[in-house]
């Protein structure tokens, strides 16, 4: 399927988003979350797909933007609410998708889309994004189990402080408030050792992070190894 693109379009969308839509997502947050009475809704793109090449996004026929693995992420951009179709292409192959899916907007509410998967097989997993303000001296944090060959994780901190337990592949928790300030943290199988992956963890106060596990536990290749990222929820 070759996607035909409508220049005149592509150009309004764009004013819409730069001049317009920041200033309303903006608004939003400032008031303690999401506006129902918004036309738009948010999303960034994460590539969670370990061995992908670079994507490129497309929403409705109009390109968005390229993304990579693991860190190269679309950030917040606007869209406007409802049904969408949302179309993943190998970065300058637009003949063909790879994959695509609807997207259900809510008005006014933010997500998080990440592509995951191995790249033949790739699937997506949408979630809602709570950036309203965190309790001064707080910061929050959620977990996601990305990695497609992992066994169900959990995910502690100073060793006794268990902030997701028995999450399998695409399984989560909700944002959960943490004192900002230093941690020793780890990611590891709920049952056996076969995923292991300990690390220093810092929150700042009033940020909002999703710690997601990464790669694959059976991969020789270094840059698809099993590991973390960490996801900095910003609209600015």
């Amino acid at each position: 399927m070759k996607i035909h693109y409508h220049n005149n379009l592509s150009s309004v969308y764009r004013i819409v988003f730069i001049l317009i839509v920041p200033f309303l997502l903006s608004s939003c947050l400032k008031k303690s979350g999401p506006d129902a009475s918004s036309i738009v809704s948010a999303i960034t793109v994460i590539n969670a797909s370990p061995n992908s090449p670079t994507l490129e996004f497309v929403l409705d026929n109009q390109r968005v933007q390229e993304f990579s693995y693991p860190d190269k992420k679309i950030p917040y951009f606007a869209a406007f609410s409802g049904s969408r179709m949302a179309r993943i292409y190998e970065a300058g192959n637009l003949n063909l998708p790879l994959y695509e899916l609807e997207l259900r907007l809510m008005q006014g509410n933010y997500y998080s889309l990440f592509i995951s998967g191995n790249k033949n097989a790739l699937g997506s997993l949408m979630v809602e994004d709570d950036l309203s303000p965190t309790t001064p001296g707080n910061a929050k944090i959620r977990f996601i189990n990305l990695s497609p060959d992992a066994p169900a994780l959990d995910f502690k901190i100073d060793d006794d402080n268990i902030l997701a337990s028995n999450k399998k592949f695409r399984e989560y928790t909700g944002f959960q408030e943490l004192k900002a300030g230093d941690y020793n943290a780890i990611i590891e199988s709920h049952d056996g050792d076969a995923a292991n992956e300990p690390f220093d963890l810092t929150v700042e106060d009033g940020k909002i992070y999703t710690i997601w596990a990464k790669g694959l536990v059976e991969s020789t290749v270094e840059e698809e190894k099993f590991g973390y990222s960490i996801l900095v929820h910003s609209i600015n």
